[in-house]
């Protein structure tokens, strides 16, 4: 029972993993003395008998198939992690120096945050304050924020205005009332905070449906699919990608170590 659940669980592709970590939990006196013929090729009887050896341990120790799946997540932990800072590091100039999305806090700064946000993400709300103490905390820290709507038209819409926000100077204000906004947040709501926020409502809104606003959502859609995005918020730091409503004391611990990582050169 236990080796037929673990054969539906694992994927083909973990297969070579798995036998390395099987064998490792063999008595290995009986493979070794195998292997040792020569370097000699298993006969069939061999492979069911060192079968039935390992069907006999992991009985005996099934606890054992616990702590070989532990560290099968740590290797592709570990490979993800990877995989994902070299997809950074190759998307980097856009993350960073697009010179279209809006940069809060320093725009020299040595620090680069990139924070991928819905204006209607219950999650991103949460971290609204903390991005605002974040900026006046840390006068290195440049805050890049990439309009990244998935929750659908109500959240483009609000995203589109957002940008749209950005030749009349008044982003930043409009940002975070957007975030701050409660209940349904539809056109007439985001025009209602643009008002509130000195914002001219007529060219927002015909700026709201030019050509390069679409393009400035479709690029920042396509970054996040290049660096593993799947949700709201996601932020960018270093190397590093921290999915969903991390504490400031997380994100400030990443600023800390690309600090330290740049001193030790």
């Amino acid at each position: 029972m236990l080796m037929s659940s673990l054969a539906f669980v694992l994927r083909p592709a973990r297969a070579s993993f798995v036998a390395l970590g099987l064998a490792a939990l063999l008595p290995l006196a009986p493979m070794t003395a195998l292997a040792q013929e020569g370097g000699k090729t298993f006969s069939e009887a061999e492979k069911a008998a060192i079968g039935e050896v390992v069907r006999d341990y992991l009985l005996e120790n099934p606890q054992l198939m616990l702590e070989v799946m532990d560290a099968l997540e740590a290797y592709e932990s570990e490979a993800e992690a990877k995989q994902q800072a070299a997809a950074i590091a190759a998307n980097r100039e856009g993350l960073e120096q697009d010179g279209f999305s809006f940069v809060a806090g320093n725009p020299d700064g040595a620090i680069t945050v990139v924070e991928f946000f819905d204006y209607r993400c219950p999650y991103c709300k949460q971290v609204a304050d903390d991005m605002t103490k974040l900026i006046e905390r840390h006068d290195d820290v440049r805050l890049v924020l990439k309009e990244f709507p998935i929750l659908g038209p109500n959240s483009t819409i609000a995203s589109e205005a957002a940008i749209a926000a950005i030749p009349q100077g008044k982003y930043l204000d409009f940002h975070f009332a957007l975030l701050e906004s409660k209940g349904t947040l539809d056109r007439a709501k985001v025009m209602e905070i643009a008002e509130a926020e000195g914002l001219d409502t007529d060219k927002l809104a015909r700026d709201m449906e030019s050509a390069r606003v679409d393009r400035i959502i479709d690029t920042n859609h396509d970054l996040a699919r290049e660096i593993g995005v799947r949700g709201t918020p996601a932020f960018v730091i270093g190397d590093s990608l921290i999915p969903g409503a991390a504490s400031i004391e997380e994100i400030e611990a990443r600023i800390q170590a690309v600090r330290d990582a740049a001193k030790a050169g």
